[in-house]
């Protein structure tokens, strides 16, 4: 068959509603959901670029933002049963982005090293687009798009990239995963279909990459919820990806097809993804707000799990308790979806469920000292559950200061009036936090994870 002319692949964003920190731990289960908001990957032949000293070059744009446009250089060289291939970004030359963009280098270099030694071949020089759905970033400003994409559902966010705010949706998993996709859908092309998109592959791949970007090995959630959509998660053994070891050491890229296609049988994918366990029902609307404030989850994540390294004993009973409450979560959603959201009660379990859960963060955040629902998110949220159709919220993933997530009643009105009375909220706590801007964001539950695109779409950006 002839090679496709274009493909485009997106995958979506993702909210840990239950099970933050616990992912981290192979005993415990996380309760994420996938949201419509998506990272979007166009791939097409490069025709009219440069000519470069190797004969192979990829350039990556992101034209929603000012000079986001990188240049790569791509060598392959094989050795026996082996293949190497080198990824060089081109930083002498004016037209295109100077600064790294490691997430992107990273994942082109770990799938165009997978490609090559199951022998599909690096093809020629490609194009890679890269579009974000508006609600990943939160200073989205009154850019003009370009005159061809008037008709786009994408906006210009007319700053660089490094100087855009991200709202916490996972947008570098999100990234990472439709990157994949797109290289392998365009590579071979059996996976040019939805039907026949490998999820398996893209996610243990997806997997490897954004954790050799990150420069650790993750929980790795984000990245199952881009590949599959809303799961319940349990992660996999770190020593599956470390394994695999540095690109620059000989046999990379046979110990990468290992792993990649789960050939070690010592070291097999014991990951679990539940897709589709849980489901919010159609009488619940799970609704995002960007908080204007902040918090480093790195450092975040460190304190608590040496918290839970000197103060064991405690931890564990707090973290039982803790999945206890995921389970009851899950369980309730799940008799709630059957039921259709009709019952006497109304949502009540589930509301106490949820506070619940609440508190026992809180008190993990005081035994560990980590703000994992700081003072000002418990003023926002106790003001937002006060509020006639909020069953509950909380702050998602490691918690922190960058963001709240509520399940409210989908009535019609509830998010109006929600909108309305977050407008202008405002807080401080004694520690010198401060919440200058709550913004009810446009995101919902997604069911579905990657997908195919229509390369139409895309007219004017690519």
């Amino acid at each position: 068959m002839p090679p496709q002319e274009a493909v485009a692949v997106s995958a979506p964003g993702k909210v840990l509603f239950a099970g933050g920190f616990l992912v981290l731990d192979r005993r415990h289960t996380g309760l994420v959901f996938g949201l419509d908001a998506r990272i979007h990957v166009h791939v097409k032949p490069w025709l009219e670029g440069p000519t470069t000293s190797t004969g192979s070059a990829i350039l990556v744009q992101s034209p929603q933002f000012r000079d986001a446009s990188w240049f790569y250089e791509i060598t392959e060289t094989k050795a026996h049963d082996h293949v190497a291939v080198g990824v060089r970004q081109v930083q002498d030359q004016p037209e295109y982005t100077q600064n790294a963009n490691k997430f992107v280098e990273t994942t082109l270099l770990y799938t165009l090293t997978y490609l090559a030694h199951v022998s599909k071949g690096v093809r020629a020089s490609l194009k890679v687009t890269i579009l974000a759905d508006d609600d990943y970033y939160s200073q989205s400003t009154e850019s003009p798009k370009p005159a061809a994409a008037s008709q786009s559902n994408f906006s210009s966010f007319g700053v660089k990239l490094s100087d855009a705010h991200k709202t916490g949706l996972g947008s570098s998993a999100a990234l990472v995963t439709s990157l994949v996709s797109a290289l392998l859908a365009f590579h071979t092309t059996e996976f040019g279909t939805e039907s026949a998109l490998p999820h398996r592959t893209i996610h243990n791949l997806a997997q490897a990459a954004h954790c050799a970007a990150q420069g650790k090995v993750g929980s790795g959630f984000d990245v199952a919820a881009a590949v599959y959509g809303s799961s319940l998660y349990r992660r996999f053994t770190p020593t599956i990806l470390e394994a695999v070891g540095e690109p620059t050491t000989p046999g990379f890229s046979e110990r990468l097809h290992r792993c990649v296609d789960d050939l070690e049988l010592d070291r097999k994918w014991d990951v679990e993804v539940a897709s589709q366990a849980v489901q919010i029902p159609e009488s619940l609307l799970l609704v995002m707000c960007d908080v204007d404030c902040g918090s480093e989850t790195p450092g975040m994540v460190r304190k608590v799990l040496q918290w839970r390294k000197d103060k064991a004993e405690e931890a564990d009973l707090l973290w039982n308790a803790l999945q206890q409450g995921t389970n009851e979560l899950c369980q309730e959603l799940q008799r709630l979806a059957q039921s259709e959201g009709i019952e006497v009660d109304g949502f009540n379990g589930l509301a106490d469920i949820i506070l619940t859960i609440r508190s026992l963060v809180r008190e993990m955040s005081a035994k560990s000292r980590v703000p994992v629902e700081p003072a000002v998110i418990t003023e926002l949220l106790d003001f937002c559950t006060s509020l006639p159709g909020v069953v509950g919220g909380v702050a998602p993933g490691a918690g922190g200061y960058d963001a709240v997530a509520l399940l409210v009643k989908n009535d019609g009105d509830t998010v109006q009036v929600l909108r309305e009375r977050l407008d202008g909220w405002k807080s401080r706590d004694d520690t010198g936090a401060q919440i200058g801007h709550v913004k009810l964001l446009g995101v919902k539950q997604e069911k579905g994870g990657v997908r195919m695109e229509e390369t139409g779409r895309y007219a004017g950006w690519v």
